[in-house]
């Protein structure tokens, strides 16, 4: 009934961890090289540019490349870069935004209220991005 005696059996462990770059199919594989190549090609040009509108854009399309990847702290950094250089509410506003909803998730998780106060922080002045420039379009 109670089991006091009785040995419990020991937890079974993974041997080997399954690597997952190893379940990408060589498809899979060509594309990250592309999206890898591409963030490439604009990070030269970001380097050679000097015209904000232009440094917008090459920021947002590398940010949404890094998000493709997967890599969100990139990410955030570059999309962030483009609404530096140009408000807007576009492709790279809505992903920075769901960006920053996964890591208050996050932090929501882990029980972190200084992460969580931090990310609704970042939530909230995307919103006044989004004020300002519905306000600029009247």
């Amino acid at each position: 009934m109670f089991n006091f005696f009785k040995k419990s059996k020991p937890k079974k462990e993974l041997v080997d961890k399954p690597d997952i770059t190893s379940s990408l199919t060589s498809t899979q594989i060509d594309q990250i090289e592309q999206i890898e190549q591409s963030i490439s090609q604009l990070l030269q040009q970001i380097d050679h540019t000097d015209d904000a509108v232009t440094l917008a854009s090459l920021y947002e399309k590398t940010g949404l490349l890094y998000c493709q990847l997967d890599c969100v702290d990139f990410a955030i950094e570059y999309l962030e870069k483009s609404l530096q250089h140009k408000k807007s509410i576009g492709e790279g506003y809505k992903a920075l935004m769901n960006l920053y909803n996964h890591k208050r998730a996050d932090a929501a998780k882990h029980g972190s209220m200084d992460d969580i106060d931090f990310w609704m922080n970042k939530m909230d002045s995307m919103r006044n991005i989004a004020k300002q420039v519905t306000v600029q379009r009247d």
